[in-house]
């Protein structure tokens, strides 16, 4: 007998435990809530938030985002693609949104598997992308949102895709078809 009533002290005790833990923690919790207002004419807060703080490219069609690097040198090849493993590359020498003229931004549509950088296929399905869809790039806490007024493919020598234009434009590139550097897709974009 004396065994049973030591177990039942045991179970009634730790049971009062628990149930007075419980009474305690919704005391303190009913204690230290914040109090609500009581003047229910005032407005709550709007908070502007910035989704990205840095430089970065948004094309929610083709679920692409990416971080821009900024300002690689088009001419150094360990340099470009040293930052194509982090992102897309806005060429140096190319202005960045909201200055105004040529905005020219290039990724891969593919590249060696075994290459480092999350990167590497970036812009395979750029292809897709058609007139009137919306690309938003991120700069300097601020969005800037271009419309797609038109795509062309072009061979690797025409760089009269990097000529100055009066009015802003984005430019992206990358190499067609994928898994060649045959050719070059061009995208040209105006601000909405």
């Amino acid at each position: 007998m004396k065994i049973k009533n030591k177990k039942l002290i045991i179970i009634v005790v730790a049971t009062l435990v628990v149930i007075a833990g419980i009474i305690l923690a919704y005391k303190y919790n009913y204690l230290f809530k914040p109090k609500a207002t009581s003047n229910i004419s005032e407005k709550p807060k709007q908070i502007q938030t910035t989704k990205y703080e840095n430089f970065h490219l948004e094309i929610p069609k083709l679920s692409i985002e990416a971080p821009i690097v900024a300002d690689v040198p088009g001419d150094d090849k360990d340099t470009y693609f040293k930052a194509l493993e982090g992102g897309v590359a806005h060429f140096q020498g190319t202005k960045k949104p909201g200055e105004g003229g040529l905005i020219f931004i290039f990724g891969h549509s593919s590249f060696f598997p075994w290459a480092a950088g999350n990167y590497k296929e970036i812009f395979i399905n750029l292809e897709k992308i058609e007139k009137n869809d919306e690309v938003s790039v991120w700069y300097n806490k601020k969005e800037y949102k271009y419309k797609v007024s038109e795509t062309k493919v072009v061979s690797p020598e025409d760089i009269s895709v990097l000529n100055p234009t009066s009015d802003e434009q984005l430019v992206l590139m990358t190499c067609v078809p994928p898994g060649t550097k045959e050719k070059r897709l061009i995208v040209i974009a105006k601000p909405i």
